[in-house]
C-alpha cells in the first residue's frame, strides 16, 4: 500500500492499482466520475468518454478482481478507524455496530439475478442487509449480504453472519461494543447471538411482545425495568421506549427498545435512537451515489455496481474526515463534497468530457 497524508487520495490510488489493464482503468474512472456527480443517477448511458456498451461489459463481463476492490476498501476502513481513534483527544468514542435491511425496488424482468429478486414488506426487488460501523465522526459501511428468499438464511441470520465475520481488529476495538438494530431483528436467535458475541445489544421490539409473566411491553409503565421475554427465559433484558414525533394527522408513535446489559432508561433511549444513523446512510447512498439505481441483469454486474457506489461514499467520507478544520462539527454536504472529490481525482475525465 502507498503512504500518503490524504486518506481519500490513498484509497483512490490503491483502488486504481488493482486494475492492470488500461481499458479497465479507464472504465472504472469514468464510472467513478458518474457516481461522484452525486445526482443519484450514475447510469452508463450518461457517459460521454466511454460508450454505455463498454461500461456495461466492464461491469458484467470483463474479468477483473472484485474481491481485490473489497479488500482495499476494508483495509482502508480499518486504518481509518484506528487513526481516527488515535487522533481523538481524551477518551475515544465508543464503537457502534448497526445492522439493518434496505430494499431496492425493481420492476420488470431480471432473469439473470435469479434468487436475488423477491418481495419483502410489499417491496419487490433486491433486499440488502448491511453492517454499518460508527465511531464518532467515522461512519463506514463495512459489508452487506443479499437476502435470497424464503428457505434461505433470513435477514436476521445474515446480520449475525456479518457480525461473526468482523475481524479481530474491529471486535477488539474497545472493551464494550454497542450493537444497534430495529424491530426486524428482534428474534430470540438474534439476541442470543449478540450476547454470545459479547456485544451490548440495543434492539427494537414490537409493543405486543410478551414477557415471561404474560405481560405485553406496551403495558409496562416503568422505563428501565428488568424483564424476561416469554421465549427467552433465563436471559435478563432491560426495557425502555422512545416517542417518535407525530406525523401530520397521526398520533405520536411509541417504539420499544430492549438492552442486553443493565443501563439506565436515559442511556437505553439515547443509545437506541442512534440506530437511525443507518437510515441516513441509506438515504445518502440512494439519493447521491445511486445505490438503488442499478440496471444490470447479472449478479456480477449488480455486485460491482453496489461496490462502486460504496467506494464513492467512502472517498467522500474520508475526504470529509481529512478536512483541515476537523474541529467543525457540521454535517457534510454530500453534493459539494462529491464534486470536490470528483474535481480532485478525476480532472482528466472531466476535461475529456
Amino acid at each position: 500500500m502507498k503512504t500518503k497524508n490524504n486518506r481519500a487520495e490513498q484509497l483512490y490510488s490503491d483502488i486504481l492499482a488493482v486494475f492492470t489493464r488500461k481499458q479497465h482503468l479507464d472504465s472504472v474512472q469514468v464510472l467513478l466520475c458518474l457516481f461522484l456527480a452525486a445526482m443519484g443517477k450514475p447510469r452508463p448511458a450518461y457517459a460521454t468518454v466511454k460508450s454505455p456498451a463498454a461500461l456495461s461489459r466492464f461491469l458484467n463481463q470483463y474479468d477483473w478482481n472484485t474481491k481485490a476492490i473489497i479488500r482495499v476498501m476494508r483495509h482502508h476502513t480499518l486504518s481509518q478507524l484506528q487513526s481516527y481513534r488515535k487522533r481523538c483527544a481524551g477518551r475515544p468514542p465508543r464503537l457502534e455496530l448497526i445492522v439493518d435491511l434496505t430494499s431496492i425496488g425493481k420492476e420488470g424482468d431480471f432473469l439473470g439475478l435469479g434468487d436475488w429478486i423477491h418481495t419483502l414488506n410489499s417491496v419487490s426487488g433486491l433486499h440488502v442487509v448491511m453492517l454499518y460501523l460508527c465511531c464518532g465522526e467515522a461512519r463506514i459501511p463495512w459489508s452487506f449480504l443479499i437476502w435470497r428468499g424464503k428457505g434461505e438464511p433470513s435477514p436476521t441470520q445474515l446480520a449475525l453472519k456479518l457480525l461473526r465475520g468482523l475481524p479481530k481488529e474491529v471486535r477488539q476495538h474497545s472493551k464494550t461494543i454497542h450493537l444497534l438494530a430495529d424491530g426486524g431483528f428482534c428474534s430470540k436467535d438474534f439476541i442470543r447471538g449478540v450476547i454470545a458475541l459479547g456485544f451490548a445489544g440495543f434492539v427494537g421490539m414490537p409493543a405486543d411482545r410478551k414477557t415471561s409473566t404474560g405481560q405485553q411491553l406496551r403495558d409496562i409503565k416503568t422505563p428501565g425495568m428488568q424483564i424476561e421475554l416469554h421465549d427467552l427465559s433465563g436471559i435478563p433484558l432491560w426495557v425502555s421506549w422512545v416517542w417518535l414525533p407525530a406525523k401530520k394527522g397521526n398520533e405520536q408513535e411509541q417504539r420499544f427498545i430492549v438492552s442486553t446489559v443493565p443501563r439506565s432508561p436515559q442511556v437505553i433511549k439515547r443509545t437506541g435512537k442512534r440506530r437511525w444513523k443507518i437510515e441516513a446512510l441509506f438515504k445518502t447512498l440512494k439519493s447521491r451515489f445511486g445505490f438503488g439505481t442499478f440496471g444490470q441483469h447479472s449478479k456480477r454486474g449488480v455486485l460491482r455496481f453496489l461496490c462502486i457506489s460504496l467506494l464513492s461514499f467512502l472517498l467522500c467520507h474520508f475526504a470529509f474526515l481529512d478536512r483541515p478544520n476537523s474541529g467543525d462539527s457540521s454535517l457534510p454536504h454530500w453534493g459539494q463534497l462529491a464534486q470536490s472529490v470528483r474535481h480532485q481525482f478525476l480532472a482528466p475525465i472531466r476535461l475529456a468530457e
